[in-house]
């Protein structure tokens, strides 16, 4: 009787499969997982530089701003040097004078409105460039606690140039011997700022032809 000699099992190659290939062998495992983390690191590095680029960007955007910035301060601060020079030439701001003379006008007006003629202490109407400016200054101060809220909507004035009046004794200090004086400078004035300053112009342009007679263009273009 004869037998087939036996296969050694250890010289049987076998192969497992799973689905539709063989089982990746450990070399070619290794391979993949190196790929993959060079291929992390690629990202990374190239994730690090834009930032890094980004980063240098946004400081330099910073650096120029603030080097405007500081331009800008230096400029400011001579402007206001300058001017500060200039008040220094008056003896009161201006803004506060033309405040103060037009609000003036506006009393006088008023009072003749309400058929007064003569404002506290006996001071007439139209002579504010005789009196003593102390007695004039108590004068028109006292003379606005008896303008009525009623007379200047008679005159088409509401009740914001009322409220106006009320605070006359803050720019009364600032008045002018003669409330005519100023009139062309406030007016050139409110011209030129009427687009920068729309509400101020349109508040008080509407005072001119009530304390003045004529429009404020009418105003600026006296001289």
């Amino acid at each position: 009787m004869s037998h087939k000699p036996r296969t050694s099992s250890s010289k049987i190659l076998r192969t497992h499969s799973r689905g539709t290939g063989p089982t990746p062998l450990p070399q070619d495992a290794s391979m993949l997982s190196s790929e993959a983390s060079w291929s992390e690191d690629d990202d990374d590095v190239l994730k690090f530089s834009t930032t890094q680029f980004a980063l240098k960007a946004t400081n330099d955007c910073i650096q120029r701003k603030f080097a405007r910035l500081q331009a800008n301060a230096l400029r400011l601060k001579r402007e206001l040097w300058l001017l500060q020079r200039h008040v220094k030439n008056f003896n009161h701001p201006l803004y506060e004078t033309w405040e103060a003379d037009i609000l003036t006008r506006l009393i006088e007006v008023a009072h003749a409105h309400q058929r007064r003629h003569k404002l506290h202490a006996g001071v007439a109407i139209g002579e504010s460039t005789v009196a003593e400016r102390e007695n004039l200054y108590h004068a028109y101060n006292n003379a606005v606690k008896q303008i009525r809220e009623s007379t200047l909507l008679k005159i088409g004035l509401d009740e914001k140039y009322y409220e106006a009046l009320l605070r006359y004794h803050e720019v009364a200090p600032y008045r002018s011997p003669n409330p005519f004086q100023t009139e062309n400078a406030f007016a050139k004035w409110l011209i030129d700022e009427r687009e920068q300053r729309p509400a101020k112009f349109d508040f008080w342009a509407k005072l001119f032809p009530v304390c003045y007679d004529r429009t404020v263009e009418e105003s600026a273009s006296m001289f």
